[in-house]
């Protein structure tokens, strides 16, 4: 240390020209540091999702969902594999361990995901793997809306589907454009099963006319002289009259027409979701970002790109940009940016106040942003962004920067008293700082190992709280090295010995001293008392800060909330659109509200698997407004109370979605019921709710739903099919194509392209007595009606089955309202110990934020006493 204080000292000019280029380098670094609201939170957490349209949630559970698990759950590094089937669609979320590399784990993923697809039944679609953590990504909501008459919904779809999200993929930094709401325009043939019947074609038939009418080919080259010609066959269908025009049959000389036994036409395909806003349908839009995308750069390009596309809609067409989480990063990092100039101006107010000196004040000032300006080096260097967390470490740090420095300053100004020559103030300088040298080197240090802690986390919470103790380490160490070595330079050149005669301190430090000597003499002759009462102060301490209340995150006003509305699950989407009509008049009633946008179910094309009776309600709220966002979800959650049939769950856009990669739910407490039986689980978890209900603090009480669906069941006859030659395969194959529809084809126009679908036409596939008229094809060229093969009846089954631990589950969701959330969660584990009984092979666990923070607390609790003796030995070692 001291070769290092008298090394900066002989040459000091070059170690301010270092320090000052390496202060410039950090401000350029500072100012192209990655921007968002929290830390990059992508930890490797994937999904894969398989849609099987024609299949039920428990055939989906035995046939997909269990093999996917399986698969998953031995590769090196998984920690956790969860899933949820649904009626027509499964997906299976693996977590690994937080210090699994990303990239490596997906390919591990997608590649244990190829060797199972081959084995998946069909009618399901190839597997889709995308990452979990992906949905922080989502960055922008943007609507798509036409006024009354200007286009439909189909149209309106079409553009988001081509234009809307060609532009944005354009964007620097865009990953994808979630689309939902409208409807995605297909090429479909309907097919007549009477129509069918009376002219002998089957489904066979009408397959391969439609694959073999849509085909184009190269055919080679051609020589003409000295030039070359391509041959191309162009046989591609084009519109519903080329597709009606194929022919299916033969019968004698006359032709049987795709449309003599279908209605072709081009309609919406089926959907599953709904966008709303205002009074009507729309077409909503969500940005995702790419990793490591800067939220803010990404938004810019999006807004352009917005502005661009508004230009080139029809008239009557609006884009708009309805909720943009790059207003809520400007916001935050405003906010606390505020807070640490005005932490710094106190600072500096201080220490003229202090010192009494403006050059020693200044001095010591400088270290600040010199060291906020190297820290911003090693920030850049780790990959850590400017966000809340790195912004609140310098925050803290900012009254600490300046302890060491103030130490060597006061220290150089009694040393160069007397002092004549330039030489002798660089000397007694240079002795200055190596006198306390060692002493501010063990505070800083102290003060290190007090923050080190968060360094031990892992996880979604280690990334989150890793960057606000890397900053406060950066700019510590930092000011450290400023104090050791330029701190004693410019003191050398710039302060100048006090005169003889004047006072040492200033008249607020003798105003001071003149209360404190007293004190620390009666302290002093009386320190077996002093240490008593130090004692018994101290033990009451201790408890009152165990019971404090503790929360995983602090809470942000995102200037919007997020209500996620949920209901029966035998409830039609009409339904489930009608009664959230009625959850958007009451929000809009709250003169706080500005906007209110919702998405129900999920997209025809999506990597999210949510059911149609589920909504995500987007609620803009004012910038003027004077209620708190606590005090506007508890008189929302009153007047929505009214709504019936409906549960709601209160939340942020970006706090759900944090929530969700954290404990694979939106709620802070989730208290998951294991088992065998669902009808058990239902039960208990009816149990836990109840339970619950009495805990204070806990709202929005919730149960994930396992209600039967009413269900069309189509049961095959073994002994009748063998007696035509079929198999079970052929009668499923021909119900799915008939009812659920299969792509076969695409119908191109320019760069747009659509499905080519054929099914039963829409009345048929109503009626489930219609469906005993479909032919089948026998492998003799006999045509069986499915009637003769299969008994087609009426039943109930399970809407959704979800899984973790190779388990079935159940989760009971709640919010945490007036309370903090670690003793909220620590009492409803305890009330669930003592009042819930469990039967043989079944156990409950906590989950949501709440289980979250409780796994962070283990480490923390080692790694905080070990800081602790860390400290102690650096003070007494």
């Amino acid at each position: 240390m001291e070769r290092i204080v008298r090394t900066a000292s002989n040459k000091a000019l070059a170690v301010l020209l270092l320090v000052v280029a390496a202060a410039v380098l950090g401000v350029f670094a500072f100012r192209d540091l990655r921007r968002d609201v929290f830390p990059d939170l992508s930890v490797p957490v994937f999904s894969v999702i398989v849609q099987g349209a024609s299949m039920g949630a428990e055939e989906l559970e035995a046939t997909v969902t269990v093999p996917l698990e399986r698969a998953l759950a031995g590769l090196p590094g998984a920690r956790r594999v969860r899933s949820v089937s649904h009626s027509g669609v499964a997906q299976v979320t693996i977590e690994f361990e937080p210090d699994a590399e990303y990239f490596r784990a997906r390919q591990l993923v997608a590649a244990r995901v190829q060797e199972v697809a081959p084995t998946l039944p069909s009618g399901t679609e190839p597997p889709l793997v995308s990452s979990l953590t992906g949905r922080l990504n989502e960055v922008m909501e943007l609507t798509l809306e036409a006024e009354p008459g200007a286009i439909d919904l189909m149209e309106l779809r079409d553009l988001a589907e081509f234009d809307v999200q060609n532009r944005l993929l354009a964007v620097p930094g865009v990953a994808a454009v979630e689309r939902l709401g409208g409807y995605l325009r297909e090429l479909r043939v309907e097919l007549d099963p009477e129509r069918m019947v009376a002219r002998g074609v089957s489904l066979d038939d009408v397959l391969h006319a439609v694959l073999g009418a849509n085909l184009s080919a190269s055919a080679g080259l051609l020589t003409r002289g000295p030039m070359e010609w391509s041959v191309r066959a162009v046989g591609r269908v084009e519109d519903a009259a080329d597709v009606g025009s194929v022919v299916v049959a033969m019968r004698g000389d006359t032709p049987v027409l795709l449309s003599d036994v279908a209605d072709v036409r081009e309609g919406p395909a089926l959907r599953r979701g709904i966008a709303h806003r205002l009074e009507g349908e729309i077409v909503s839009c969500r940005v995702v970002k790419q990793f490591g995308a800067d939220t803010v750069k990404v938004a810019e390009g999006v807004r352009e790109a917005v502005r661009d596309l508004q230009r080139s809609l029809p008239r009557g067409v609006t884009l708009r940009v309805a909720y943009d989480q790059s207003e809520l990063v400007h916001s935050a990092l405003g906010g606390v940016g505020r807070a640490v100039l005005v932490g710094a101006a106190l600072v500096v107010l201080v220490l003229f106040g202090l010192l009494g000196d403006v050059r020693a004040a200044l001095i010591v000032t400088l270290t600040i942003p010199l060291s906020i300006a190297l820290a911003a080096l090693l920030l850049e260097r780790v990959g850590v962004g400017l966000d809340t967390m790195t912004l609140g470490g310098l925050a803290i740090a900012v009254g600490l920067l300046v302890d060491a420095s103030i130490i060597v300053v006061e220290n150089v100004v009694h040393r160069i008293r007397g002092t004549r020559s330039p030489s002798e103030r660089r000397r007694s300088a240079t002795e200055a700082a190596i006198e306390v040298g060692r002493p501010i080197t063990f505070a800083t240090l102290i003060v290190i190992a007090v923050f080190s802690p968060l360094l031990t986390m892992r996880g979604l919470e280690g990334r989150m709280y890793g960057p606000l103790a890397i900053a406060v380490v950066a700019s510590m160490l930092a000011a450290l090295v400023l104090a050791l070595t330029v701190t004693p330079a410019v003191s050398a050149l710039v302060l100048r010995p006090r005169a003889a005669g004047k006072a040492e301190d200033v008249a607020l430090v003798r105003a001071v001293k003149r209360l404190y000597a007293p004190a620390l003499d009666f302290c002093m002759r009386r320190a077996v008392l002093v240490r008593i009462v130090s004692l018994a102060l101290t033990v009451p301490a201790l408890v009152i800060g165990l019971r404090i209340g503790a929360d995983f995150m602090p809470e942000l006003d995102e200037g919007a909330l997020l209500l996620q509305t949920v209901l029966p699950a035998e409830a039609s989407l009409e339904q489930v659109d009608r009664l959230n009509h009625r959850v958007e008049d009451v929000l809009r009633t709250f003169p706080e509200v500005e906007d209110v946008v919702r998405r129900t179910g999920r997209s025809e094309r999506t990597e999210d698997p949510m059911p149609h009776t589920v909504s995500d309600v987007l609620v803009v709220l004012r910038s003027d407004r004077q209620r708190s966002i606590e005090a506007l979800t508890a008189a929302m959650r009153e007047r929505l109370a009214s709504v019936p049939g409906i549960s709601v769950l209160f939340t942020t856009p970006l706090g759900m979605r944090i929530d969700e990669g954290l404990g694979g739910t939106p709620a802070d407490l989730a208290i998951r019921v294991f088992g065998p039986e669902l009808a058990e689980l239902a039960r208990l978890a009816e149990r836990v709710r109840a339970i619950a209900s009495e805990v204070p603090g806990v709202a929005d009480l919730r149960v994930e739903p396992l209600t039967e669906l009413p269900e069309v069941r189509i049961s095959v006859d073994r002994s009748a099919l063998s007696r035509v030659g079929l198999t079970p395969g052929d009668v499923i194959r021909g119900v799915r194509i008939g009812l659920v529809g299969e792509r076969v084809s695409e119908v191109l126009r320019g760069q747009r392209r659509f499905d080519l679908v054929v099914r039963l036409q829409e009345d048929h596939r109503r009626d489930a007595s219609a469906l005993r008229t479909l032919l089948l094809d026998g492998h003799d060229g006999t045509r069986v009606p499915l009637a003769q093969v299969a008994r087609v009846e009426q039943t109930f089954a399970p809407g959704s089955i979800r899984r973790e631990a190779g388990s079935r589950r159940v989760a009971v969701e709640a919010s945490v309202a007036g309370r903090d959330l670690a003793s909220t969660a620590a009492e409803l584990r305890r009330v669930l110990a003592e009042k819930l009984e469990l039967p043989r092979g079944y156990f409950v666990d906590a989950g949501g934020r709440g289980g979250t923070q409780g796994r962070a607390a283990p480490p923390l609790g080692p790694a905080t006493g070990a800081a602790g003796l860390a400290g102690l030995w650096l003070l007494y070692g």
